[in-house]
């Protein structure tokens, strides 16, 4: 063959184009190639540059298009978005200004059949202080990313619970919620909060000003902060009560009607 002819010397000499091309023509001219139409006037001289192949034109033919398919995430699209603001009849100010209180957060794991998957699970409390309050879970793989989807939940939860005299329970409660058992007292001016602390957050969150709460039996978080919504949830005003006993309410400390 021509390039095996050659001494190494001369070759280190000899452009690489060059030497491609002399092995493209000795494999043409030496040996059977399987394409009937593939001749040596066929195969292209590699010495020389091609105008067209060699140096693309710098702009393109066709419109410039987005990849279906990027390489990579762009920094901006994020997998489960979760945005700060949600489709609720509260504007996006009175949103950024309710009191938000992450409770409990913690490190839960999940059996399955890939195994033990961990993730993050988030309980978190929010109200406006004036009787609008709710609770939501959430989880994710991530501790902040579960927070904001129980605060999103949260927020969409939201319910009114009426306060005697914007400040206390109209009556004692007393619920019971699986293994926890919550008693709830009305207590008078000046009293203030004097219950468990998950129970401290939630009254806050309401609007409770003199409360006071006694947890008995089971003391786990979610099942004491589930027990005091729902008894606050469940509570009778003094109106449904005579109500139902066919009596007449009357307004005797001007709290409920505004009388003078």
């Amino acid at each position: 063959m021509l390039a095996l002819g050659r001494s190494f010397a001369k070759l280190s000499v000899i452009p690489a184009a060059r030497i491609t091309a002399t092995r493209a023509y000795a494999t043409v001219g030496d040996k059977k190639l399987r394409h009937p139409a593939l001749n040596k006037d066929n195969v292209p001289d590699l010495s020389k540059v091609d105008y067209i192949l060699d140096h693309p034109t710098e702009k393109p033919s066709t419109l410039e298009q987005q990849k279906t398919f990027t390489p990579h995430r762009p920094p901006e699209v994020v997998m489960n978005t979760v945005t700060d603001i949600i489709d609720t009849p509260l504007s996006a100010p009175e949103q950024a200004r309710l009191m938000k209180k992450a409770l409990v957060v913690k490190r839960v794991v999940n059996m399955n059949g890939k195994g033990k998957q961990p993730s993050m699970y988030a309980l978190v409390v929010v109200g406006n202080g004036n009787g609008l309050a709710g609770y939501g879970e959430g989880k994710d793989e991530e501790a902040a990313r579960a927070v904001r989807k129980a605060t999103n939940r949260a927020i969409k939860n939201m319910r009114y619970f009426e306060r005697y005299d914007n400040r206390t329970l109209p009556m004692d409660l007393t619920h019971k919620f699986h293994a926890t058992t919550l008693e709830l007292r009305a207590r008078p001016p000046g009293f203030g909060i004097r219950t468990n602390h998950y129970v401290h957050e939630i009254c806050k969150c309401i609007g409770f000003q003199d409360i006071s709460a006694k947890v008995r039996g089971s003391t786990t978080p979610m099942n004491v902060i589930k027990a005091a919504f729902e008894a606050l949830s469940n509570t009778k005003q003094p109106e449904d009560i005579a109500r139902m006993r066919g009596k007449k309410l009357a307004d005797v400390q001007h709290v409920y009607f505004g009388g003078n």
